[in-house]
């Protein structure tokens, strides 16, 4: 039997996608652990496709931190909300201030959250996680949260629940774009833009390699709002693959990323949604200590991790770097060998 009241449970975390793609597991365990419990999430409104056809959850409660939920009307327009909903326990998976204080004004009894931040009084339910230190993978983290209301870790699966519309749209995709055969699927953008990642140039000359040294199709993803980095790329190329353009939902992103050999990328959201499809991965990983592939590494597919041969930087010094664009020292036959392992 479990300590927790009964049963109305809120798991919390309001940031990235590739973030929320590692809190599904605590979804998966709190409901193995209480198959007769009401769990929502709350989130940001690009996160709800990743919770859509969950069969562990019941509601998605959409966060609006510059609309409906901004300033102290939000906060009070929040506290509303989830007093509203009546919840008994709230999991603050990832903490934010804001959100950890509308789910104490709303009174909800058992309040789960970290030991470490200056507003941790807010939780009664605390556990003491130092992310910073890089001891575990976030996944992992995650389901730490887990410990306080004593729920057993039974499955650290992801799940990314494709449905019948998002696999048609995967399968006319390919067809209509010469693409039913093996591709390699190519993502040179991300959410924090050029940081840590291959310089375009070097991805121009990869995708023109899988084309005419490996004799592969290739797809390119493009994220939302990374048009100009298409257009950059395509200046540099001979070959110019078709484009998965930005405005296409995570599932069927999912969906497409699900038929492809394998996915070039530095380490983003498309690289966490490749992985929930058990998609292979190649991944640029920077020296920068805190965003090492010990902690954010893509969970439960084949992988390979290339990073530069440098030692672990606890600082990114940018442009004052004795390598200058450090990611640039990893070499296109690196990744092409890696490619040869999934083709």
């Amino acid at each position: 039997m479990t300590t927790y009241a009964k049963r109305r449970i809120l798991v919390c975390r309001t940031d990235r996608i590739g973030d929320v793609i590692l809190t599904l597991p605590v979804i998966t365990n709190l409901r193995l652990n209480d198959k007769n419990a009401r769990i929502d999430f709350l989130g940001a409104e690009y996160s709800r496709k990743i919770l859509e056809d969950n069969p562990y959850l019941d509601d998605f409660l959409v966060y609006e931190p510059g609309g409906r939920h901004s300033g102290f009307r939000g906060l009070f327009n929040l506290v509303k909300e989830l007093r509203a909903n009546k919840y008994d326990t709230v999991m603050h998976i990832f903490p934010r201030f804001k959100v950890s204080l509308a789910a104490f004004l709303a009174g909800i009894p058992v309040k789960v959250g970290v030991s470490s931040k200056w507003y941790s009084f807010l939780y009664n339910k605390k556990i003491g996680i130092h992310r910073s230190k890089v001891e575990k993978h976030e996944l992992e983290y995650n389901l730490e949260l887990l410990k306080p209301l004593n729920v057993p870790v039974k499955d650290k699966k992801i799940n990314l629940w494709l449905n019948s519309k998002d696999k048609i749209f995967a399968s006319d995709f390919l067809k209509k774009n010469g693409l039913a055969g093996k591709f390699v699927a190519v993502h040179p953008g991300g959410a924090s833009g050029s940081m840590f990642n291959w310089s375009i140039g070097k991805y121009a000359k990869l995708i023109d390699a899988l084309y005419e040294k490996l004799k592969v199709k290739v797809l390119l993803i493009e994220g939302k709002g990374e048009e100009e980095i298409t257009k950059d790329l395509f200046l540099r190329l001979r070959n110019r693959p078709p484009v998965l353009k930005g405005n296409t939902d995570i599932k069927q992103l999912g969906a497409v990323l699900k038929k492809a050999a394998v996915l070039i990328s530095k380490n983003t959201g498309t690289m966490h949604t490749a992985a929930a499809v058990q998609t292979p991965t190649i991944s640029f990983f920077s020296p920068l200590f805190v965003l090492s592939e010990k902690r954010w590494g893509p969970w439960g597919n084949k992988s390979a991790i290339l990073k530069p041969k440098i030692n672990s930087c606890r600082k990114c010094v940018g442009e004052n770097c004795i390598y200058e664009n450090c990611m640039d020292t990893i070499k296109m036959e690196e990744v092409l060998e890696k490619v040869k392992l999934y083709i």
